[in-house]
């Protein structure tokens, strides 16, 4: 009963993301920060504010976990409790300002039983099937924030909710650090202004160490079996990836990821260094290497991946693998979904040049990083000139097959047994009118 609570209270379950992005981290990374003066004074001191920014693919939100789970260990204590919030521009339909309230508060009752005033809500709701309005999410939030000495609450990529709605939620956040001892800790992108929402708060640039970038793209070279026996018949071959993708990722995880995504591709010795002479020194340049790698594949591969990357950037929210699947199998004309034109992920995510990657916590489809979707949407022309008119066609084609005419007087069957067809139904007139 208190999980069925908990679930209907706070759709929202930031506890998944935050193992998910937490078990990507290199092992002793992020140290700097932790060790930084500025963190230290927050995380000491009561109902202040730290702004961490930085450049796109800095690590900021691999970051951010490493701070919750640092938090969490140092300060394990009923009177002390620690929240995150990971913002995501694929899903703010789901991240509503009460959805995003509501999952502070589930992870400031963990290990706590439910009070009686959200119990007594439930009830109230049950009959009536209704959820919780943002007004009793606030009170609720607010009552469970006094039953603490003090409170760290981290907020992810803030830069990337939409800036109504930013603003909003920053005033609110903000308000809470003198009322009820809160601690906030905000990540985003340099450009963010939040002087004239947020008051009294220090800021802490951030940029991947050199140390750091060395231990992943050590980590990274191991995990790839043609670089490992490339190094292994060239030792020093290790030095130089390390030495050039160091310099050249000026600071960002994520270019740092992407080149040793390219290098892995290379068949000999040469070409590795060959490849590390070219290396692209900013991440549109590496996106137009990306790509360029795409389309040298072969045909089929190269329309695969094109399918892929406008599915995901495309779709009205992110996808499940076995939607994805079924919506790639979809062929013009078809009367019914033929099991044999599925393919498996592997092969999906193998063409996709490591831009597209499943989300471990949630199983979900996403582009490898947001700055992917602001490159697809300036090349939107060029490259997804009639995106939404196909997407919108295999929508209604799926809609069209026989089996949903025939077995109407069961329509629960039909969405447990066809995984595309709940996406469908719901944004098939979405895609038809292209709206953005």
């Amino acid at each position: 009963e208190r999980d069925k609570i908990i679930d209907w209270f706070s759709p929202l379950n930031f506890f998944l993301r935050q193992a998910d992005i937490f078990s990507t981290r290199q092992p002793g990374t992020g140290g700097w920060l932790l060790e930084h003066k500025l963190f230290k004074k927050w995380k000491s001191g009561k109902g202040k504010t730290l702004w961490c920014r930085g450049m796109p693919g800095a690590g900021k939100t691999v970051l951010a976990s490493i701070v919750v789970d640092h938090l969490r260990e140092a300060l394990d204590s009923q009177s002390i409790a620690v929240a995150v919030i990971y913002i995501n521009h694929q899903e703010t339909e789901a991240q509503t300002f009460s959805n995003l309230l509501a999952g502070l508060w589930r992870q400031l009752v963990v290990r706590k039983p439910i009070s009686s005033a959200v119990s007594e809500l439930y009830e109230k709701h049950r009959e009536q099937r209704t959820r919780p309005s943002l007004a009793e999410v606030d009170f609720i939030l607010c009552s469970t924030l006094s039953e603490h000495s003090n409170v760290f609450i981290v907020v992810d990529a803030i830069d990337e909710y939409p800036e109504q709605q930013r603003h909003i939620l920053l005033r609110h956040l903000s308000s809470l650090t003198p009322a009820w001892t809160v601690n906030l800790m905000l990540t985003s992108r340099p450009h963010l202004n939040i002087k004239h929402v947020v008051e009294n708060f220090d800021t802490l640039e951030i940029r991947a160490t050199e140390d750091d970038i060395r231990r992943h793209v050590e980590a990274e070279t191991l995990k790839s079996s043609r670089l490992s026996r490339h190094i292994e018949n060239r030792p020093d071959l290790r030095k130089e990836i390390e030495t050039i993708i160091v310099r050249r990722s000026d600071g960002m995880f994520l270019l740092a990821k992407l080149h040793i995504e390219s290098l892995a591709t290379k068949h000999t010795i040469n070409a590795v260094r060959v490849a590390l002479a070219d290396m692209p020194r900013d991440l549109k340049s590496t996106y137009d290497e990306v790509v360029d790698r795409i389309n040298r594949q072969s045909e089929d591969d190269k329309k695969l991946a094109w399918h892929t990357i406008s599915w995901v950037t495309r779709a009205k929210r992110p996808l499940r693998p076995t939607e994805l699947r079924e919506a790639l199998a979809v062929q013009s004309g078809a009367i019914k979904l033929d099991p044999d034109d599925l393919l498996d992920m592997d092969t999906i995510l193998s063409v996709c040049a490591g831009l597209v990657v499943i989300n471990q916590a949630d199983k979900r489809i996403r582009l490898i990083h947001y700055t992917m979707k602001t490159y697809f949407n300036d090349a939107q022309a060029a490259t997804f000139p009639h995106s939404s008119t196909e997407i919108a066609t295999i929508c209604i084609t799926y809609l069209s097959f026989d089996i949903f005419s025939h077995h109407i007087d069961d329509p629960m069957s039909l969405f447990r047994q066809y995984s595309f067809l709940d996406y469908a139904v719901e944004y098939c007139l979405v895609h038809a009118r292209g709206r953005p």
